[in-house]
């Protein structure tokens, strides 16, 4: 995809969970919503102030803009649906799907759960490590990863209100931070120019690779592929996961300085969001070919879409059961 669309700043770009359309935010303030198959433009605007970071909620007919001040709410139409001004300074984003909650991070060092089925905020932490600009989701127990400053990353679920649990990650502040679709293996990424993969099961470390700078974003693709932004270059090892590799899979060089990246679902590509544009790179061997369309279907229509969004609601997880060990809720003895 060209850069003409963004010329300035760095570039955010995030996909839905289907991959059906791509939202693309300026650090100067430009939004866009892009159909990712046909590349037709479905919105554009410009808020005219400073955009951190931008993230779908449950379906990609809304999303949520952290802005200069305040966190903002769209429709997939660009018009606005709410300001929240109760999150203020937010830096990182992220989406809970089957619990409904967005997560948001801030510069202050807060961390909030916001309900996005009823509005209501469901618990906000006072993190107390510095401003908050690394964030990541647990997809096996919802569990949210922070990286710190300090090197360290945290562990938070929203009914404690203290970390579960802190590991000393890297000797300089922790950059970026990406878990696999298992919830098994937690990448990251350090200004020591370090990437260190670690089991999440025993939170120790499993191996390291030495980037040529320090790693602005990562990514873990459906079948383990592991992704790392250095500056201009974009590196892919495959297998990284599970052991070592001795060289990079694939490395490709950026127009601009990369600023975020993710792998296509059920596609093998990955786009990359850096100070020139966006670029869509092929990674043969990223994305999972069978789908439980039950579950993420690519192909969905507007009806299923609808009848999807309300099967999400009827099922949706209650906050109050996110924990470390998702099979907690199994050892509660009835009666």
């Amino acid at each position: 995809m060209a850069g003409e669309l963004f010329p300035v700043a760095r570039v955010c770009a995030v996909l839905g969970r289907v991959a059906r359309c791509l939202l693309l935010g300026g650090r100067k303030g430009h939004v866009a919503v892009v159909d990712w198959r046909s590349k037709k433009l479905t919105c554009e605007f410009h808020v005219h102030e400073t955009l951190r970071d931008v993230q779908f909620l449950h379906n990609e007919m809304m999303f949520a803009a952290a802005q200069k001040r305040y966190l903002h709410v769209y429709d997939s139409t660009g018009m606005e649906l709410h300001c929240l001004k109760q999150h203020l300074l937010i830096n990182s984003l992220c989406f809970l799907p089957y619990h409904f909650l967005l997560v948001s991070a801030s510069e202050r060092g807060s961390l909030h759960y916001l309900d996005t089925s009823t509005g209501q905020l469901v618990a906000e932490h006072k993190v107390r490590l510095g401003p908050l600009r690394c964030i990541a989701q647990n997809p096996h127990n919802a569990a949210v990863h922070l990286g710190h400053v300090n090197g360290t990353v945290s562990l938070w679920t929203p009914n404690i209100k203290t970390a579960q649990v802190k590991m000393l990650c890297h000797r300089g502040p922790v950059m970026s931070v990406a878990i696999d679709k298992e919830g098994w293996s937690m990448v990251t990424a350090g200004m020591d120019a370090l990437v260190k993969v670690w089991d999440v099961r025993t939170f120790k470390p499993l191996h390291s690779y030495r980037s040529p700078r320090p790693a602005l974003a990562l990514d873990v693709s459906q079948r383990g592929l592991l992704a790392a932004s250095c500056g201009r270059l974009v590196q892919v090892w495959r297998g990284g996961l599970r052991g070592r590799s001795e060289a990079p899979y694939l490395q490709h060089s950026l127009s601009g300085d990369g600023s975020s990246l993710q792998f296509v679902p059920f596609e093998d590509c990955l786009g990359v969001g850096h100070s020139s544009g966006v670029s869509s790179l092929i990674v043969p061997g990223a994305g999972e070919p069978n789908f439980d369309a039950l579950e993420l279907n690519p192909f969905e229509s507007k009806k299923q879409r609808r009848e999807g969004e309300v099967k999400q609601l009827l099922e949706k997880i209650p906050a109050e059961l996110i924990t470390l060990d998702a099979d907690d809720i199994s050892k509660v003895e009835q009666g």
